[in-house]
């Protein structure tokens, strides 16, 4: 009998933890499993290889290759000018005319005394040479003849003097009109016609520029010299001249000359560019941004700046690898060409997919989806 209760018992015991497992299974279900991650939608642009020109940059400043102040040479008044402020004038081109009716009435009588003086001196050569024959016969004395030759050689004297000073008179005449020197820009008018110019001013009459070439004049840090000497070893030296903004390009041009000497106060030295094709870009005394090229790098990795992100352990791109999963590279980012920046070190392969757009959203191995090339 108590065998049986006991069986009961335990068959109901048993009954009872199965009947409240099956609550507990179907009252509490299992979790279910979490989804895997969602990929991040990333824009992305292969790497490839190009060239890549290496420039110096530097704030350069416009100089005429020619500049030159008209200044009188000689006194007296400015009676006529024959230029317009701002005009293209060419070499020997009359620019003003000063008043030259007096060295030209000091012209007249020198050109005077000089036909006196050279009619004196045939005079005394035909003097002499009768003295000559004379001497041979005895009719004249030894002393008469060399008080004739010593005439002679003094109306010669005379003559060679007067010649001088009309030669000088020419001089001074011509100076009364007034050339351009060079081929170039007139500025504005400094003296107005009326006025009496003399030589000892410095201000002059006018100042006139030789545009053509124009050269750009700028400096650049001590280090760059052997950069910028072995350019030139190999070559004509590339120049690019830009707005104050550094967006339009305003003359290209090529490197002329490197200064002898670097400026101890600034660590620099100058250049010279020359720009032959410039036109009326360039203007005297006018800021502009020249790029001198002075390297190329011969088929780098290239990627578009905007991959290049920037971290305390330096600059860093995202690669996508295998999975559309992406792997951190660090890198040394090199000279920018245009939208896109030379990687100098870091492993960049040509053909590798860099993330250009949502890389702020990611980390080494983040699991991305290509959207855009």
């Amino acid at each position: 009998m108590k065998r049986e209760q006991i069986s009961r018992t335990v068959i109901a015991v048993v009954v009872l933890v199965a009947v409240a497992a099956l609550a507990f299974y179907f009252l509490h279900p299992r979790p279910k499993a979490a989804p895997p991650p969602r990929a991040t939608p990333v824009s992305a642009v292969a790497a490839r290889l190009a060239d890549v020109p290496v420039y110096i940059d530097a704030l350069g400043t416009v100089t005429a290759i020619r500049t030159v102040t008209l200044i009188t040479q000689v006194n007296g008044i400015l009676d006529a000018v024959y230029f317009t402020e701002g005009q293209h004038v060419k070499k020997g081109q009359v620019i003003a005319h000063i008043d030259s009716r007096q060295l030209e009435a000091e012209l007249q009588q020198a050109q005077g005394t000089l036909v006196h003086d050279q009619a004196t001196l045939e005079n005394d050569r035909l003097n002499l040479k009768r003295d000559q024959a004379l001497i041979k016969v005895g009719s004249i004395t030894q002393q008469t003849l060399d008080t004739q030759v010593a005439t002679v050689r003094q109306d010669e004297g005379t003559v060679t003097a007067d010649t001088g000073n009309v030669k000088n008179l020419q001089v001074q005449v011509s100076y009364c009109t007034i050339t351009s020197p060079v081929d170039g820009v007139i500025g504005l008018r400094l003296v107005d016609p009326g006025n009496y110019v003399t030589t000892s001013s410095t201000t002059g009459m006018a100042v006139i520029t030789q545009l053509t070439p124009a050269t750009v004049i700028y400096a650049v840090p001590e280090d760059y010299i052997g950069q910028i000497r072995g350019a030139m070893a190999r070559g004509p030296v590339k120049v690019l001249a830009y707005d104050r903004d550094k967006t339009k390009l305003l003359a290209t041009g090529t490197l002329s000359a490197l200064d002898n000497q670097v400026d101890t106060t600034t660590g620099t030295v100058k250049v010279r560019a020359e720009f032959p094709q410039a036109g009326d870009t360039l203007f005297p005394n006018q800021f502009v941004n020249a790029r001198m090229q002075a390297d190329t790098l011969n088929q780098v990795p290239v990627i578009p700046t905007s991959a290049i992100q920037h971290g305390t352990n330096g600059d860093f791109i995202f690669v996508v690898g295998a999975g559309n999963k992406v792997a951190l590279r660090n890198v040394k980012a090199g000279p920018v060409s245009g939208d896109d920046t030379a990687i100098l070190d870091g492993g960049v392969k040509s053909g590798e997919l860099v993330v250009t757009d949502g890389a702020d959203k990611l980390d080494n191995g983040s699991l991305v989806r290509v959207v855009s090339h």
